[in-house]
Parts: C-alpha cells; structure tokens; sequence
C-alpha cells in the first residue's frame, strides 16, 4: 500500500515532526540511538517580491473544491443535504423553482461544480494560492512567536479577490534561525 501526499501535506507534517534542535544533538534529551539517524534535508520557502512567504514550486493550476466538498457535504443523504443549505440558499436559489418547496436534485449539478476562488472566504482561497505555506507556518507558530520572528499576516481586498498572505518584515536569517528554534525542519529563501 502506498501513501500518496502532495507538497502541502509534506510541509504540514514537516511543521509538526521532532525539534531539528533536538535533533542535531543540541538537546540532551534526544535519544541517544537518534543522534545517528540521518537528518532529513528542510523543506524550502521562498520570499517574494513583496517579501511574502511563497510555495516556489507551487503549480498555479490548483483542483478547486466543488460546492460539495466546500460545504461539507460529501457523503450526506438528500435530507441532510437540505437541512446543511438552509442558511445557504442565497448560492444556489437562482437554481430552485420553488424556495419554499426545493429538491436537492434541482441542485445536484451545482453541487459537483468547482468553486471559484471568489466563493470562498479570503483564508480558504489562500490554501490555494503560493501563499498557504506562509499561512499555515504562521497558524502553527501563533501571533507572539511569529510576531517575534518578524512575520505579519496580512489581509486585505485587492481588485479581481481578497488577498490572504505572510509577510517577513524582520531579517531572513533571524527568522531561519528561530523556525529552527521552534523545531521547524524549514528554511525561507531569499526572493
């Protein structure tokens, strides 16, 4: 049996594996038996332009959810479909003939269609971008320590969508120095 992960997944089980401290021997309380284990090589980030926390190899052609799976709709029977929507008519009710009386089969094919990145919050359209990786490292490290290593989160409306990002405003090398510290095995590049 093989277990498929794509680099997302990778980064999120990086940012919650052992301490790279406590790894390279730095702490004493590592088993001695790990010391020579090898040290697998950190997952890279880059800066942008901007100074914004990117994904550099992200593709730039994401498999957006469908209504269903945005919803959390899968694997709900007709009756909990309807019970799930009722605060959520205003998507789909220039679908329904009747609101006061609809089927979720009037709304099947809607429910299987893609999402566009404007149908979903500003945080949820971010994990599809090259900024979620900035996103998640600084949910992981929370506001004090990412504040301390020079990480701001930013949110704000741009034209065409909402812009969900993690902008390093401190040194690089400061902050490559103290994801270590908080036991990422993760380094951020210059742009």
């Amino acid at each position: 049996m093989s277990t498929k992960i794509n680099r997302r997944d990778f980064l999120k089980l990086i940012s919650a594996t052992a301490s790279v401290a406590a790894i390279s021997g730095k702490i004493a309380i590592w088993p001695s038996g790990a010391l020579s284990r090898p040290i697998a090589e950190p997952a890279v980030l880059a800066l942008d332009d901007s100074r914004y926390i990117i994904d550099p190899y992200f593709d730039f052609c994401p498999d957006l959810p469908t209504f269903r799976d945005l919803l959390s709709l899968e694997g709900l029977k007709p009756d909990q479909i309807k019970e799930a929507l009722k605060d959520e008519e205003w998507r789909f009710e220039f679908l329904i003939a009747d609101p006061e009386n609809w089927s979720v089969s009037e709304i099947q094919g809607w429910l299987d269609t893609q999402v566009e990145m404007d149908d979903m919050s500003p945080w949820r359209s971010a994990q599809y971008t090259q900024y979620a990786p900035g996103v998640e490292l600084y949910n992981h490290l929370g506001r004090d320590d990412a504040d301390q290593l020079g990480l701001a989160y930013i949110e704000g409306e741009m034209p065409g969508h909402d812009f969900l990002g993690v902008r390093l405003d401190g040194d690089i090398d400061n902050l490559n120095t103290g994801l270590a510290r908080h036991g990422f095995n993760l380094i951020v590049s210059g742009g």
